[in-house]
């Protein structure tokens, strides 16, 4: 329920405010006065895109915002799912700059648009002349079906199977493409496979190879510079550890007799034992330093090779080589996976199908059931709305195809005249036909379901005293269920609503603005008898206002 509606700075709007009750409420005025401007604003908290020209003359941004009542239990998966605070009064908000640019808040969050179009579904629902598109939508009377078959919870079920199985299809399609892929590549990986594994690779294989290949082909020079070295650790007859140890002993017996040199004692020790075994492992090295030119073109044969596949393969090290063998091996092993993968999606898809089978016939035949209740509502309230030979039929068909909305396809059929055969709704009814269907249809649903704030735009435009009354009534009872806001220029409607509103303009010095206000009933009975008889107010007007207030 909207409980109040604040616009600033739009088009001939400055600051205006208007609060609202739940029933029937009409918004009447002079052609020109801002109507219009109202209900564009309203339009603007329903999502809509919008020109930067709305911005009003201070061009300051311009702010719409709407308070509306909303119930808990309605609306909690919305605000669940897009993380948003829930309130009982939320208060949606437009802000629309100068350069165009635009910002949606729900409660102080800023939503994207999409989004509040999503919520504003559930608040508001504008009904105008050039809404009557909406009846080429046939998912409204699949709607209109499944509440009065009761059974909306039923459809919400097969809704939920029929996403399982588009999602598991999906995921099947996709196994099968890459079964095929695997298949078409299975000769080529069992290549790269045997390729890899022939070379018996080791982890930290490379690194020992590289390390012999590097001593063996520089052995000319290492022998050359040991030759050097051993020339240089001999001094005379003695070499360079012997002579370190003959200074290692003497510096022990000096300490025998200074407490000072025990320090310089034990370092030369360290000293000599660190050069014993330095000499040691040189001598080791020395003895088994050999050159074989077998086995160094093995050695640089076998780099030679691994370095070539980690190109080929594009990987960066032996390890990496290893894994890529690893992985390819897995795959050749567990070549059945995509057909033992395949079969039990299959078998998935078949249970879900067998479940969408069965409810979607009991959903058809609760459709064909419920269509001959709802199409005597549509006629009665043709009959109201000057469409007395009027009718309206469902043409119901099963197909073997499953679809969003079961097994049903649907043709919605108008009849206009007796003597007419029937037609598709959408081909044969003229403009001002299908704005009354649309609103005899909603007028049927509200008896059902709660719907959202309906806002009727000028729906009576052009229709006669009795159909307008008819339209009036029609509204005052869909008001006792819902929030009804109708713009009009027919005394008739105006007369049947709980609250009357009037628009008007304010002539200032600088500008022109829009406002309103709420009649009290000596005011509402000056307005409808302007109505009646224009400018200049008549008693035999006064009269027919009281007349259509009582």
């Amino acid at each position: 329920m909207l409980l109040k509606l604040s616009i600033k700075n739009y088009v001939l709007i400055d600051n205006l405010t208007i609060g609202f009750n739940n029933g029937f409420s009409v918004l009447t005025g002079e052609t020109g006065t801002g109507k219009s401007v109202i209900l564009a604003a309203l339009n603007l908290l329903s999502g809509t895109r919008v020109d930067h020209k709305i911005v009003g003359p201070k061009l300051k941004k311009c702010i719409v915002e709407g308070d509306f009542k909303i119930k808990r239990d309605l609306f909690f998966d919305f605000f669940d799912s897009n993380d948003l605070d829930y309130e009982e009064i939320t208060i949606v908000r437009r802000e629309i700059l100068n350069n165009g640019k635009s910002r949606a808040f729900i409660n102080d969050s800023p939503v994207k648009l999409e989004i509040l179009k999503i919520f504003s579904e559930k608040l508001i629902n504008i009904h105008t002349q050039n809404q009557s598109h909406i009846l080429e939508n046939n998912d409204m009377f699949y709607n209109l079906l499944d509440i009065y078959a009761n059974q909306v919870d039923k459809v919400k079920i097969y809704k939920n199977l029929l996403i399982d199985y588009n999602k598991i299809n999906k995921e099947l399609n996709l196994l099968k493409i890459d079964r095929d892929n695997f298949l078409g590549n299975l000769e080529y990986n069992k290549f790269i496979f045997d390729e890899i594994d022939k070379m018996n690779l080791v982890e930290g294989e490379k690194t020992k190879l590289e390390e012999s290949f590097n001593d063996m082909r520089n052995f000319d020079k290492i022998s050359n510079l040991l030759d050097e070295f051993k020339m240089f650790s001999s001094i005379q007859d003695q070499t360079i550890n012997q002579r370190f140890l003959k200074l290692s002993n003497t510096a022990k017996k000096i300490s025998n007799y200074s407490n000072e040199f025990k320090s310089y004692s034990e370092r030369f020790n360290k000293l000599n034992i660190e050069m014993d075994d330095l000499f040691i492992s040189i001598n080791n090295y020395v003895e088994n330093l050999s050159f074989n030119q077998n086995e160094f073109e093995d050695t640089q044969s076998r780099l030679y090779k691994i370095n070539e596949l980690e190109k080929k393969h594009n990987v960066a090290s032996l390890s990496e080589l290893i894994d890529k063998k690893n992985e390819i091996k897995k795959l050749l092993e567990n070549s059945d996976y995509h057909n033992d993968k395949i079969r039990l999606l299959e078998s998935e898809i078949e249970l879900i199908k067998k479940q969408m089978n069965n409810i979607s016939k009991k959903i058809s035949s609760a459709r064909k059931l419920s269509k001959s209740k709802i199409q005597v509502g549509i006629e009665s309230a043709f009959k109201n709305l000057a469409l007395k030979n009027s009718k309206i039929d469902f043409n119901l068909t099963e197909s073997d195809e499953f679809n969003k909305n079961g097994i049903n396809n649907i043709e919605v059929l108008y009849k206009p005249s007796e003597q007419s055969s029937p037609k598709l709704l959408s081909k044969i009814a003229s403009g001002g036909e299908k704005s009354r269907i649309l609103f005899a249809l909603k007028s049927i649903l509200s008896k059902k379901i709660d719907l959202p704030t309906l806002v009727f735009d000028e729906i009576d435009s052009g229709t006669s005293g009795e159909i307008a009354n008819a339209i009036g009534k029609m509204m005052k009872i869909m008001g006792k269920k819902i929030q009804i806001i109708a713009i009009t220029h027919l005394p008739q409607v105006a007369s049947l609503a709980d609250y009357h509103y009037k628009v008007f303009k304010i002539e200032g010095e600088k500008n022109i603005s829009t406002n309103i206000k709420k009649l009290d009933k000596s005011s509402r009975i000056k307005e409808i008898a302007s109505m009646i008889s224009g400018e200049n107010i008549t008693e035999s007007a006064i009269n027919q206002a009281q007349e259509l207030l009582k």
